[in-house]
Parts: structure tokens; sequence; C-alpha cells
């Protein structure tokens, strides 16, 4: 039986920290005016919830989100 004020480690689908915050920033375009916006996301909480280097992934857009998915390949 578990002790009374242990508490598990969260699974791959869970995050610690099951929000952040990051700043949209513009991805370099050679100086030709207007650069696009770009977001970054990285750290090994993205590969605590179970995305790896090199894996494709599916981003959906609904309105004012943004869902990313790992690519499960069968």
């Amino acid at each position: 039986m578990a002790e009374r004020d242990s508490k598990s480690e969260p699974r791959a689908t869970e995050a610690k920290e099951p929000q952040r915050h990051y700043t949209v920033g513009y991805a370099p375009n050679g100086m030709k005016g207007n650069p696009p916006p770009q977001l970054t996301l990285k750290g090994r909480w993205l590969e605590d919830l179970g995305f790896n280097t090199g894996q494709p992934v599916i981003v959906t857009v609904e309105r004012g989100r943004l869902v990313i998915e790992a690519e499960i390949r069968i």
C-alpha cells in the first residue's frame, strides 16, 4: 500500500506543469521586411510528454488555439 502522503509520478501524457507561457517572435527572412511570426517550443518537458526529436506532429488550428499531437504511425 502507498504511503499516506506519497504522490505518483505523472504519466507520459500528463504534464508536471500543464500550462507554459511563450511569446510569439519572428522568423528571420533575410531583411526582406515584415518577417513572419514564429513560435518555438523546446525543453525536456516535450520529451516527457512523448514528443521525440525527429518525430512528426500534427497541428490542428482552432479559434485562438493550436493543438499539437504526436503523429502515431501504425
